[in-house]
């Protein structure tokens, strides 16, 4: 069955014009019944062939045509646009005969894949079919210089269909430059439009010429400085390269005096001479023929830039010859190999062996070349970031042991920090509860203070309040006495109250602190569970996907494979078909039995294969018989046409005289005279 991509094509392309068939790939793959394909098959090919003005296709009706008809005239249609699934021709008629909904879809996607082209072959065809002659009438003389103007005059249509072609080309970019010109000249008379009025506006201003003068200094000093902004660009860039260049000097030159305080002059000289022979083969072998490459992909593009402009027709027509050239190629090469392995070169064992060394030794320069791109790319890479860094940071990036010490001290710091903010978190807390003891106390300071104002006990409040205090002491010693025993007894019982409360808070306080930091560690833990828990949804939510795109995998090979068990039933059943009537020819071979010469008889003949070798017979005999009347035609052609053109002009001699006796009996001679012609010949 064709792919998914084809049957989608199939639907996309049948639902724009002119078709504007809404079909699904479902209703495509299962619900159309092999008549509905037939006739979408039927109008895809109407749609290509229209174009042709003797077209056979243009108004057939499926439902009034032969079925053999249909198939025969679709089949041919095919086979000119060189469908691959025409190449076997008897089982491709009776697939179609039989409304194969494969063959079908396949025809279909054949179709809609490239109409264009399709539409030009079909154009074409008619024009430049070759003609079926028969080797024997070619040896007419006729026939022949028939079939040579023929293939000239094909010839002909070939050079003016391709002159045509580039005519239409030439013509729309004709057209389209001559739009972009009459644009360009619109776009000028608006430019000179636009100059026009600034010059008036200017000419009105006091001293334009001196600020014209002034404006073009200042431009001629823009452009000075840009150019000079551009220099020390250019000048910058060539000192980062200097300085690029010098970091890998330097560092070769560290890498060298490395190797050579780690190894001795044997390992460095070896080492040497094994650069030495990969730098000798990178420039003799490898890098001419990188250059000539190089030159050769720069001949083809200027090759193809100096051709015409080509549309995607021709591209098609480009790409099945390079096809074709391709094909041509790999026979080629095998035919050169089955020649060279039947052959009995002894050196060809050692060609082998070269040719593999030398396939060996091109991966490596390449894979070397990319390796070295890769370094120089990771190496401007780095120096631009290293760049970037120094220009933000103002000073020199980290690296080596001085990373490792401040990764570490950082680490210490995290910690230090997460320490000092629990400790800061129980410290608010604690300063909560203290402030909100702090209020009630305030506020039962204020009861108190309250209840002594209204038992009469003065409250020191400053100077004044002591000196009238004083002024009155002897009268109230005594009830002062008695209420500063009774505030006092009040202020130790509210003292005692207080130790009870914050003995009693204490546990509590505690037990919050530690509960207060198990939450902080349960929530620490819930967010480390929580990205835990995101990741592994995500990871399901991928594998989900991929495992539901296994499942629609899976359920269209069952498709596939229930399509495929359809076929393959029909099959057994064609092959057991075809066994029942072999084994029934063994039995009319082997004779015996009753029945079946019953249906002999009846049937007229023993077994298929005398009905089939007595027909085959019949026609070598038919044919024989045609070969021989065709030779006795030819053979009395010549003499027949002498013979006709004789009686032909007996026939005009006789009209002749009966046309003269008829004058001479009716009188009518109109003073002619008649005479006898005589001439003297020699008989041998």
């Amino acid at each position: 069955m064709p792919s998914a991509p084809d049957l989608k094509l199939i639907s996309e392309r049948l639902s724009e014009p002119p078709f504007k068939r809404a079909l699904s790939v479902i209703q495509l793959h299962d619900e159309l019944d092999p008549f509905q394909l037939l006739q979408i098959l039927n109008d895809v090919i109407i749609h290509i062939d229209e174009a042709n003005p003797h077209s056979i296709h243009r108004g057939t009706d499926l439902r009034t045509e032969v079925p053999d008809e249909t198939v025969a005239r679709i089949g041919g249609f095919l086979r000119m646009l060189k469908h691959k699934g025409v190449s076997d021709g008897e089982e491709f008629r009776e697939k179609l005969l039989g409304g194969d909904r494969e063959v079908l879809l396949d025809a279909l996607a054949f179709l809609l894949k490239d109409v264009p082209t399709h539409k030009k072959r079909a154009y074409l065809a008619p024009y430049l079919a070759a003609v079926d002659v028969p080797p024997e009438f070619m040896q007419d003389d006729v026939t022949a210089d028939f079939s040579r103007q023929l293939e000239e005059r094909q010839e002909q249509f070939k050079e003016v269909h391709k002159q045509v072609e580039q005519m239409k080309q030439t013509g729309s970019s004709a057209a389209t430059i001559k739009r972009e010109i009459q644009q360009m000249e619109d776009e000028k008379q608006q430019v000179l439009n636009k100059i026009g009025r600034l010059k008036k506006k200017v000419e009105d201003v006091p001293n334009h010429d001196k600020w014209l003068e002034a404006a073009r200094n200042l431009r001629t000093e823009q452009q000075n400085e840009a150019q000079i902004a551009e220099r020390i660009k250019e000048q910058r860039s060539q000192v980062l390269q200097a300085e690029r260049k010098l970091t890998a000097a330097l560092q070769t030159l560290k890498d060298g005096r490395t190797a050579f305080a780690s190894a001795g002059p044997d390992v460095l000289f070896t080492k040497m001479e094994e650069d030495y022979k990969m730098n000798k083969y990178l420039v003799t072998e490898n890098l001419p023929k990188s250059i000539e490459e190089s030159k050769q992909h720069i001949r083809d593009l200027n090759r193809v830039l100096a051709e015409p402009a080509t549309d995607e027709r021709d591209l098609k027509g480009l790409e099945d010859e390079i096809k074709q050239l391709n094909d041509a190629i790999a026979k080629l090469a095998e035919k050169k190999l089955l020649k060279s392995a039947s052959g009995d070169d002894k050196l060809a064992l050692f060609r082998q062996q070269a040719a593999i060394i030398a396939r060996k030794k091109e991966g490596t320069a390449t894979k070397l070349k990319a390796v070295t791109d890769e370094l120089s790319a990771a190496q401007e890479e780095l120096n631009a970031k290293k760049e970037t860094a120094t220009g933000a940071a103002g000073q020199k990036m980290l690296k080596g042991e001085e990373l490792k010490r401040y990764v570490s001290e950082l680490r210490g710091k995290s910690t230090v920090y997460k320490k000092k903010k629990a400790e800061l978190s129980e410290l608010t807390a604690e300063f909560g509860i203290l402030q909100r003891t702090e209020e009630i106390l305030k506020g039962r300071v204020k009861s108190l203070e309250d209840a002594l104002a209204a038992s009469g006990v003065p409250i020191p409040t400053g100077h004044d309040a002591s000196e009238k205090t004083s002024a009155g002491k002897g009268a109230r010693e005594e009830l002062k006495g008695a209420k500063l025993n009774e505030v006092s007894a009040i202020v130790e019982k509210l003292t005692t109250t207080i130790n009870e409360k914050k003995s009693h808070l204490s546990p509590i306080i505690q037990e919050m602190r530690s509960l207060r930091q198990q939450a902080q560690e349960l929530e620490t833990e819930y967010t480390e569970k929580k990205k835990s828990h995101d990741a592994l949804m995500v990871g399901l939510d991928s594998e989900a996907i991929s495992l539901d795109q296994e499942v629609k995998g899976y359920r269209q090979d069952i498709q596939t494979d229930q399509s495929r068990q359809y076929y393959l039933n029909l099959q057994i059943e064609m092959l057991e078909i075809a066994h029942e009537r072999v084994m029934q020819e063994m039995k009319a071979y082997i004779g015996g039995d009753e029945a079946l010469e019953a249906i002999q008889k009846q049937r007229g003949f023993k077994t298929y294969r005398e009905l089939y070798n007595k027909k085959i017979l019949e026609a070598e005999n038919a044919g024989r018989a045609l070969r021989e009347s065709q030779k006795e035609v030819k053979a009395k052609h010549e003499p027949n046409m002498k013979q006709l053109a004789m009686f032909t002009d007996v026939k005009k001699l006789l009209a002749l005289k009966a046309s003269c006796n008829k004058k001479i009996l009716s009188g009518d001679n109109r003073g002619e005279e008649t005479g006898m012609v005589t001439q003297d010949r020699l008989v041998l």
